[in-house]
């Protein structure tokens, strides 16, 4: 792969240009250096269109990249999953994009590739194969093992424009999200975030993105017609991993005469983990939400100290982050986490679709709730209709004896 064969979409008509130097002066981000002429830094180069703008000569334009994008029988009919890493270990969410890709290649006659990009990763491609990718596209240099969105990006976007897969499945991560934003504004595509539901089209082709709209009163379904690669993220949680075959063969890719050039006005300094609980809701078995009906934080820290007995995670609806009852790091919503726990036990929360949509994976849901008109009482498999500070004391009894 060689990012050099890529036109930049920024081009410079030389019969018009005046060589004023206003485009390099005007560059927030020196992407421009004036020589006989403007000469513009592709890693640089933001593609803000300042310098269009302010050409006096109209020298400068971006041109559309069109390669591709409408010619559908060029694309390689490929799923491809952005195998998400951090510290030496693959993300869950990975797992179950390649679950998904591999259920959606199965029905349409496709094949399935993960994208692994970084430092020192060969080790990890025998699981992606073993998740479900038919290949691993491996870029392995120096200055990946770090991650810098920027520098992510156009190594991912040189790879995409070279191999034209049909569809990039993403998972939406705080990694993940700015990503595949950005990937989707280089390579000029459609991006649906937060899918809930993915199906494919086997007679058109078309990747079915689902997701929740106008506040989650109904779902949307978006396609995208005329550009490549079709984009969709996924929260964790939300799709299921299929079990691991070790037995499966596959190929890897190792681009290894790719250059790389690190973008370098951006270094990583320092990185920390800061125990956010993300990992936690997504593993555990059993989660205990609790909402604005708990009301105060002695009951929050009885539910903790309850939860840890019995090995499972605390997590909240928004009302309880909003009522300082619970970090934002574990809110479960449509603005928070997605689960999909054997065991849910909502106390005191109402049930808006916000919150709601985020837990019908639950395999089983327990509502505590004293207005028996509470939504959560509709997607609930047991109900109990009592204040929480009656029926909570009960409600740990029983669990306990039941050995949850």
């Amino acid at each position: 792969m060689n990012s050099n064969k890529i036109s930049f979409p920024l081009q410079v008509n030389t019969d018009l240009c005046t060589a004023c130097g206003i485009c390099a002066e005007t560059c927030a981000f020196q992407a421009i250096q004036m020589n006989d002429g403007p000469e513009i830094n592709p890693q640089a180069c933001r593609l803000c269109g300042s310098c269009v703008q302010n050409c006096p000569s109209e020298a400068l334009s971006i041109q559309e990249n069109t390669e591709t994008q409408t010619e559908e029988q060029q694309t390689a009919a490929e799923i491809w999953v952005l195998a998400e890493h951090s510290q030496g270990q693959i993300a869950a969410v990975t797992y179950e994009l390649l679950g998904i890709a591999r259920r959606l290649a199965d029905q349409s006659g496709m094949r399935v590739a993960a994208m692994l990009l970084g430092h020192q990763l060969e080790p990890m491609t025998a699981d992606l194969i073993a998740y479900g990718a038919d290949t691993v596209h491996l870029v392995d240099r120096v200055g990946l093992e770090t991650f810098i969105e920027e520098n992510y990006a156009r190594v991912a976007c040189d790879l995409i424009r070279e191999c034209k897969p049909a569809a990039l499945l993403v998972g939406a991560t705080v990694r993940g999200r700015g990503l595949s934003a950005r990937l989707a504004a280089l390579l000029h595509t459609g991006l649906t975030a937060d899918c809930t539901e993915l199906r494919m089209d086997t007679e058109s082709g078309l990747l079915q993105q689902v997701r929740p709209a106008f506040g989650g009163n109904l779902m949307a379904t978006i396609v995208t017609p005329h550009h490549r690669p079709q984009m969709a993220s996924v929260r964790p949680g939300v799709m299921q991993a299929q079990e691991p075959d070790r037995m499966r063969s596959g190929e890897v890719i190792r681009h290894e005469d790719y250059t790389f050039c690190p973008d370098e006005r951006i270094s990583v300094i320092h990185e920390e983990d800061e125990g956010c609980q993300t990992a936690s809701l997504s593993q555990s078995r059993v989660i205990i939400g609790i909402g604005r009906g708990v009301k105060n934080k002695e009951t929050v820290a009885e539910i903790e100290a309850w939860a840890e007995r019995i090995g499972a995670a605390v997590a909240g609806s928004r009302a309880a982050v909003e009522a300082n009852l619970i970090d934002a790091s574990r809110q479960v919503g449509q603005t928070g986490h997605t689960i999909a726990p054997d065991l849910y036990v909502a106390i005191g929360i109402s049930g808006q679709i916000q919150h709601t949509a985020a837990i019908t994976g639950a395999k089983r849901i327990i509502a505590i709730n004293p207005d028996s008109n509470a939504p959560i009482f509709r997607i609930a498999d047991y109900g109990w209709v009592a204040p929480v500070e009656e029926a909570l004391p009960k409600m740990m009894q029983i669990l306990n004896e039941l050995g949850v």
